[in-house]
């Protein structure tokens, strides 16, 4: 619709029924549409260069402060015109709205007069005056009528701009809604760039900022825009505080104006906003979860539309909605972004059958699952009950150790029902810990905790954090309950052992030996420790019938596949060909052969299937074994008795004083001795397992031996000669 010609023809209506000639302006003169009459001196009104547009106009900016419709000579004495005034449709101007001519009753006469006395020395003044001679006479009652009819003119003409200035509005806003709408979705912008695009289309705002919940009655701006809003980033406040922390304790928009002198306006003064004349905050919810405060600054007084601040702030609710959804869908992607690894990291600790390691995946994991990892720690308890167990990461020790003894009191051996399922604590260096307890087997028995930034983030995280724990201690449960059992079926093959052997003493008392002889073989450093006690049940197994050994295995799977094997090792002796067997069959064939024999028989022998380095690292370590257990004897006539450890710390003595060896390579050859391993004498003495090579190899050079078996044999040489 085309409003100017809908507001021309009410002003030629009224026009009509007034009897007077009209003329809209701005306000600087120029006609909003054609004038309502076609007298020569109006037509020259409408000239944007004339002359008589220009004097007129100064006449009517005499009366430029008018609020309301009013009788004004203009031009000439006694000739009056009707101004109503009225407000521009975004009240940033006033028109005015120009009808005349009038002549008060008993005045025309006197009008002629005075024209005819002072002579018409211009053209416009000569029309103006054709125009009041045509004029009729007008009561004061009658004038004031008129008067009345200009002034409606002026309400109508207002209305009818605004109502187009509205719909124009509306329309434009909308479409600027919608284009910012669909591009954030469609190249799935994130809530910073929209919150920019959103700043470039909201009207009567100087600044707009959004301030998050970072805990409890606490926000944070993490986003502003606008003049002197930089000075707001990441600035902090609590409930109450100013007017953010007012609209924090409200669910709907608020809103101030005038509060130049409000003391609630220091908290953004003093951030650097300056005066300003007013502030409207709106909440942005999620159900009955407050997330942050949307809120606008304006430094003037907005002349605005009432209805159309109205919409604004529709507007600004909605943007509010977007924020609101485009941080839930972030939430929900890191959601997403955290259980992604959680159910990759479950794979590897279903398989993982050793407390220790589960610990260290549960502190790593947790550092993942969280935005602004610092550091994590699990406590759990120790074998020894007055002790504790510490996995930690980002935590300096002397903390961690404080750390542990605070929330293994809290935690540790409280029954399930006694716990949360997660605890907040802020330690006395003021950092925030959320704990989770790790129960097992009926009770708490470690307990992890991660450090996190803020209560909001503890929120966001505190789920998927409690799935991992409960995690946890479902797998903890799960090798506990295999260890149980293990030890169970492991006391069970000794008792069918022990059973067994009886009625077979020979073989049994073989066995035994094998049994010993496995150990010591395992702390000379020939094989691991787990791979001596896994075949100790072996040969245990070999003892027993065929039935019992059906009934033992589901538990001792492995062991039954190495006896099987070990048979076929066995049977194989002496015959021709190639073989190839596991090595722990290779191991406990070999084992069981030097049980058998006198050693010296043993050691020239080799067996089939059993690679010659095992056969000769084992022959080294019986002569090792032989030369320690058999030489123990003082000479005739000494009551004293025999003492390893003594003979050991005077061979060591010897071979130091004998060959220079250095002080650390004297503790190294005192743990060879002891059959400590390479990777036990790093960790006791804290050096790399490539510096005990080192220090092995300088040992066995200066005391002209080629290996450990050699190097010991000699030490204890030298303790016993």
């Amino acid at each position: 619709m085309d409003i100017k010609k809908t507001v021309e023809e009410v002003q030629q209506t009224y026009a009509e029924f007034t009897r007077l000639s009209i003329l809209i302006v701005d306000g600087q003169g120029r006609p909003l549409v054609r004038p309502s009459s076609y007298h020569p001196f109006f037509r020259k009104l409408e000239e944007s260069e004339g002359e008589t547009r220009e004097r007129f106009w100064q006449e009517v900016s005499l009366y430029a402060g008018l609020t309301r419709p009013a009788l004004c000579d203009l031009w000439l004495p006694g000739v009056k015109f009707i101004i109503a005034p009225f407000k521009s449709p975004a009240n940033d101007a006033v028109y005015y709205v120009v009808a005349g001519v009038l002549i008060q009753s008993g005045t025309k006469a006197m009008l002629e007069e005075e024209a005819a006395r002072a002579g018409l020395y211009d053209e416009s003044r000569k029309l103006l005056l054709d125009l009041v001679l045509e004029a009729e006479e007008l009561s004061a009652e009658e004038a004031e009528v008129w008067r009345e009819k200009i002034g409606k003119l002026a309400e109508t003409a207002e209305r009818l701009l605004r109502s187009a200035y509205r719909e124009g509005y509306v329309r434009e806003r909308l479409a600027d809604l919608r284009s910012v709408l669909s591009t954030a979705r469609r190249e799935r912008a994130s809530v910073d760039e929209a919150f920019e695009q959103f700043m470039d289309i909201s009207a009567g705002a100087d600044v707009m900022g959004y301030a998050e919940k970072v805990g409890t009655g606490e926000y944070r701006i993490v986003r502003a825009v606008g003049e002197g809003a930089s000075s707001l980033q990441n600035t902090e406040f609590r409930e109450g505080e100013g007017f953010l922390g007012q609209a924090a304790l409200s669910d709907s928009p608020m809103q101030w104006t005038d509060v130049q002198r409000d003391p609630r306006s220091f908290f953004l003064k003093q951030k650097g906003i300056g005066d300003f004349y007013g502030l409207r905050c709106f909440p942005i919810r999620v159900g009955s979860e407050q997330m942050g405060i949307l809120f606008l600054i304006a430094k003037q007084k907005s002349q605005n539309d009432p209805l159309l601040r109205e919409f604004e702030d529709m507007l600004i609710a909605l943007i509010s909605e977007y924020i609101a959804s485009g941080t839930i869908e972030a939430r929900m992607e890191r959601q997403i972004q955290r259980l992604r690894p959680l159910m990759e990291v479950t794979r590897f600790m279903i398989s993982a059958q050793n407390t220790q390691r589960i610990m260290f995946m549960l502190v790593d994991m947790s550092l993942s699952l969280i935005w602004n990892p610092s550091s994590a720690i699990i406590v759990h308890e120790s074998s020894s009950g007055d002790k504790v167990q510490i996995v930690s990461r980002g935590i300096a020790n002397d903390f961690a150790e404080q750390y542990a003894r605070d929330v293994a009191k809290r935690f540790l051996r409280e029954s399930p029902s006694q716990l949360q399922g997660f605890e907040l604590s802020q330690t006395e260096e003021g950092q925030l810990m959320i704990e989770y307890p790790i129960v097992y087997a009926g009770k708490a028995r470690g307990v992890l905790a991660v450090s996190l930034s803020s209560e909001q983030e503890a929120e966001e995280c505190r789920e998927v954090l409690l799935a991992l724990a409960t995690m946890g201690s479902i797998i903890l449960q799960s090798v506990h309950d295999q260890r149980e059992l293990g030890l169970q079926n492991e006391r069970f093959l000794r008792l069918m052992y022990a059973s067994a052997k009886r009625s077979e003493d020979d073989q049994g008392k073989q066995t035994d030996l094998v049994l010993r002889l496995l150990d010591e073989y395992a702390r000379y450093g020939g094989i691991p420790a787990e791979e001596a006690v896994s075949l100790q049940r072996t040969a245990m197994l070999s003892v027993l019938d065929d039935a019992a050994r059906r009934e033992l295995g589901e538990a001792f799977a492995e062991e039954l596949a190495v006896l099987k094997e070990y048979r076929a090792l066995a049977d194989s002796e002496g015959q021709n060909g190639s073989f190839s067997y596991a090595r722990p069959a290779q191991v406990l064939r070999t084992v069981t052969y030097f049980a058998s024999l006198d050693e010296e028989t043993a050691a020239r022998l080799h067996l089939t299937g059993v690679s010659p380095e095992l056969f000769n690292h084992f022959r080294k370590f019986m002569a090792v074994r032989h030369t320690v257990q058999s030489e123990v004897a003082l000479s005739e006539g000494s009551g004293a008795s025999f003492n390893p450890a003594e003979a050991e710390e005077r061979g060591i003595d010897a071979i130091v004083k004998e060959f220079g060896l250095s002080k650390r390579e004297k503790e190294v050859l005192e743990l060879v001795v002891r059959a400590s391993s390479n990777k036990d004498i790093a960790a006791k003495l804290f050096i790399s397992e490539h510096t005990v090579k080192n220090h092995l190899t300088n040992i066995f050079n200066k005391m002209s031996v080629s290996d450990r078996a050699q190097a010991i044999a000699r030490v204890f040489n030298r303790g016993i000669g």
